[in-house]
């Protein structure tokens, strides 16, 4: 079950994005498809289910969304990539540890085959390069339907990251791919990841 539906929708407002994937979410249940949509957040922080604003930001003058996904604060803008997978994870066979390794080992081999060494941290869960902090993942899963998903940093600023305690993480460093000089659109970086994740499923 590898067929999937996708396609790169650029920028997209959060609350926007919410309700396309509870309506990606809805069809799924009802015609058991699956989608993976690609996109950019305008600038916005969200907050994890289990995060708290008075403990997480430290600087406001982002719009603020509460999120059902797992994880605390991150920070989402232009030139980052985001991810959002909504599949049936138990038509794939998936729990929700398989299904995360799942995401950061498909976003490391692309990593790789920039020439971008990184490393999987399952606790504050990402990817880390020796400079820092390059993807994000956090899901939500339900009805056995995942939402959510991951973000990547590519040429976005990286100093609005400086607004919060990221990943419930004191004074984090944070990387992207502009460092090493990838000109790759948002776009090309989204549809060579489906094809990656495609590979890793069968």
């Amino acid at each position: 079950m590898n067929n999937f539906e996708h396609s790169y929708l650029g920028s997209v407002n959060y609350e926007e994005s919410v309700d396309l994937q509870n309506d990606l979410h809805t069809l799924c249940q009802k015609t058991q498809g699956s989608y993976i949509i690609g996109l950019e957040h305008p600038a916005v922080m969200t907050l994890g289910y289990r995060a708290q604003a008075s403990e997480e930001i430290y600087e406001a003058g982002l719009p603020l969304a509460k999120s059902t996904r797992g994880g605390l604060a991150t920070i989402h803008s232009e030139g980052q990539l985001v991810i959002y997978p909504i599949l049936n994870l138990r038509n794939l066979g998936l729990g929700a540890r398989d299904y995360v390794q799942l995401l950061l080992e498909t976003t490391q081999t692309l990593l790789k085959e920039l020439g971008i060494e990184s490393c999987i941290d399952s606790k504050a869960v990402g990817l880390y390069t020796s400079k820092g902090k390059i993807a994000f993942c956090g899901i939500q899963i339900r009805g056995g339907i995942s939402q959510h998903g991951l973000s990547l940093n590519v040429r976005n600023d990286l100093s609005l990251f400086s607004r919060i305690r990221a990943c419930g993480i004191e004074n984090p460093q944070f990387d992207s791919l502009e460092s090493y000089s990838v000109s790759h659109t948002l776009g090309e970086l989204y549809g060579r990841w489906v094809e990656i994740f495609k590979e890793k499923l069968i």
